[in-house]
């Protein structure tokens, strides 16, 4: 599913650039930018992320799952933080957003592995996905700058950097939403209940 988000979102971005679109401004938030294809692949990441909360939190209800009513707190904060943009505003501070996200992350895998009849392999490599994300978004745009002088190279590589942060986090997103799905749906507590 990793892979397979990933391959997506870069063929969505390749077909608007070829299609004379600006493939960034389709993976950044739609408040960036005003063209038609604006926020296009972050909106789309948005829904599949609330989607993703909402789908683990009926699991967690339903089948009394502490792990995935942790990982929907994860989700309904990842789609708020997103849709608002509220670690990009925190400035200095956004590292204690990111240290938030790495602890509810401790926390899920914790749970599920104290708790579940399996690892929940699916939900460690959306997590990865995210911490390369993360990654990128810290360091890419000011080792950039820092290697390159101004220049269209430069301009281009750091432009290039939004699309490499939101690829790995989108397959993450996808990763997570069949997971919460699977595991809200397909769960053996709810054969018990038929």
């Amino acid at each position: 599913m990793l892979f397979a988000g990933m391959i997506f979102a870069s063929i969505l971005v390749v077909a608007l650039h070829l299609a004379g679109y600006d493939a960034v401004a389709a993976v950044r938030d739609q408040s960036l930018s005003e063209g038609p294809e604006a926020g296009l692949l972050s909106n789309l990441g948005i829904l599949l992320m609330g989607f993703s909360a909402a789908t683990a939190g009926f699991g967690a209800w339903k089948a009394s799952s502490l792990p995935l009513a942790f990982l929907s707190v994860f989700c309904c904060l990842f789609t708020i933080d997103d849709a608002f943009l509220i670690h990009e505003r925190l400035g200095f501070w956004e590292f204690l957003a990111f240290a938030l996200y790495g602890l509810l992350a401790f926390i899920v895998l914790f749970l599920f592995w104290k708790t579940a009849d399996f690892f929940p392999w699916p939900v460690l490599v959306a997590f990865g996905a995210f911490a390369v994300s993360v990654a990128i978004d810290v360091v890419w745009g000011d080792l950039v700058i820092f290697i390159l002088p101004p220049s269209q190279t430069q301009y281009f590589l750091w432009r290039a950097g939004f699309i490499l942060e939101d690829l790995p986090k989108f397959g993450g997103i996808l990763v997570l939403a069949s997971f919460a799905m699977g595991e809200s749906l397909l769960n053996p507590a709810f054969e018990k209940e038929r």
